[in-house]
């Protein structure tokens, strides 16, 4: 069987499309996704391949691909989407009035996705070095500051 970049875009995109898109993250699948550059590489290298260009994965960097690592490769290509849309989430909890937007519950639920991912490719691969993620949380409020005499 031969795999393609696209192939693991494709898969990468039915994962992780709406967090990627929710980040500003491009989500598509032909095979120059440059936004999965980064955890397509990351996942080859991590299972012990190389890749020719660290900033653009090519097909030929796959030719190598041992069918039995494909599903760590997608395993890890995914933890590193999932760390990287965490790197793009910059919306922050909107409180106006008696409305108010949650943005920091989705960060909150990627690193619970993140955690679960990890000990999956713990216990499946071996594989208990990735990075550790975290989030940032902007909690503050506005005040009108109108009425502080100078």
């Amino acid at each position: 069987m031969t795999v393609t970049r696209a192939n693991i875009e494709t898969i990468l995109v039915q994962r992780c499309g709406a967090l990627m898109s929710f980040a500003g993250m491009a989500t598509t699948s032909a095979g120059k996704n440059a936004s999965l550059n980064d955890p397509i590489g990351y996942a080859l290298r991590q299972t012990g391949y190389t890749v020719g260009n660290v900033a653009i994965v090519a097909d030929s960097d796959l030719t190598t691909l041992d069918v039995d690592d494909l599903d760590q490769i997608l395993d890890v290509a995914e933890y590193r989407t999932l760390e990287n849309v965490g790197g793009n989430l910059d919306d922050v909890d909107i409180t106006n009035g008696p409305e108010s937007e949650r943005f920091s519950q989705l960060s909150t639920a990627l690193e619970k996705r993140m955690t679960r991912l990890e000990q999956r490719i713990t216990d499946l691969y071996g594989i208990a070095s990735l990075p550790e993620t975290g989030s940032v949380t902007f909690d503050f409020a506005e005040h009108d500051d109108s009425d502080i005499q100078t």
